[in-house]
């Protein structure tokens, strides 16, 4: 597989996917006008990715912003990578701005709808 790799515009994040290196990064705001369309090439890259991981695998998010339908599409990724932690290490990073409480508490209800322990990093 190549690398995925997207520039952020006004409206959807940045995305950085290096299956070679395990690591899966989305950044940024999210808030694609149709968030299904905007991430099921995300979703089907990660499945591919999922037939032969790296034994450990790094996902780190930092938005800036995130729609009520982007955050599903978090969502579907995160159970992906949280299926994944049941047979290798998985390290989720949810990043967010200093004093940004609103979305370290996306994050915060993100990781307890899941079984993966999320690293919060003010930043």
């Amino acid at each position: 597989m190549a690398t995925l790799k997207r520039e952020a515009t006004e409206d959807a994040p940045n995305v950085m996917f290096d299956d070679l290196k395990g690591v899966f990064e989305i950044s940024k705001r999210s808030l694609p006008e149709n968030a299904i369309i905007f991430y099921d090439p995300l979703v089907a890259y990660i499945l591919d990715y999922l037939k032969s991981p790296k034994e450990i695998t790094n996902v780190v998010f930092h938005f800036d912003y995130l729609s009520t339908a982007s955050t599903k599409q978090i969502m579907r990724i995160i159970l992906l990578f949280d299926e994944l932690a049941k047979t290798k290490t998985v390290k989720l990073n949810w990043n967010y701005d200093i004093g940004d409480g609103d979305m370290m508490q996306t994050g915060t209800r993100l990781e307890k709808l899941t079984g993966l322990k999320f690293i919060f990093n003010e930043v």
